[in-house]
């Protein structure tokens, strides 16, 4: 009897175990329209128990609404900021255009020091230590920041 409580136990332990370093992931999205500029965020989160290892930034914008000039300039702003995305080690950035819509997709490496020194160029805001990302407490915090969570 003594052996079989101990194998629960064990067992029990190490699903227990299991469950904390699980894999998980989530987006949120907030979609929002200012200027004749439709503009779409989605942030993917990705992590190991709670702690958050990678995330996803997707925006996508809209500018078909204003001349070709307009669109051209708020273009080559985003472009400029790809670059500093880009000059940020752990991260990579890419833009792209087309037919009046600019894409801007980031992913950040939140293990390392990407996420503080985003934080400190401006590029991204955190609440606390950038090291130690919560995936609950980021949800809660973007949706009190208007995102909504997308439903997977």
């Amino acid at each position: 009897m003594k052996k079989l409580v101990s194998v629960v136990m064990v067992l029990c332990m190490t699903l227990a175990l299991t469950a904390c370093g699980k894999e998980q992931s989530a987006s949120y999205r907030m979609e929002t329209e200012q200027g004749g500029i439709a503009m779409t965020d989605t942030m993917a989160l990705d992590a190991k128990g709670d702690k958050i290892h990678t995330i996803t930034e997707t925006i996508t914008m809209d500018l078909s609404s204003l001349d070709e000039a307009t669109q051209e300039e708020r273009f080559a702003s985003c472009d400029e900021l790809v670059a500093q995305y880009s000059a940020v080690e752990g991260v990579t950035a890419e833009g792209s255009s087309d037919a009046g819509v600019y894409t801007l997709v980031v992913t950040i490496d939140a293990t390392g020091n990407a996420v503080t020194d985003l934080a400190e160029a401006n590029l991204l805001q955190i609440q606390g230590d950038g090291s130690k990302l919560s995936l609950k407490a980021t949800g809660e915090a973007l949706e009190a920041g208007g995102y909504s969570k997308v439903e997977e």
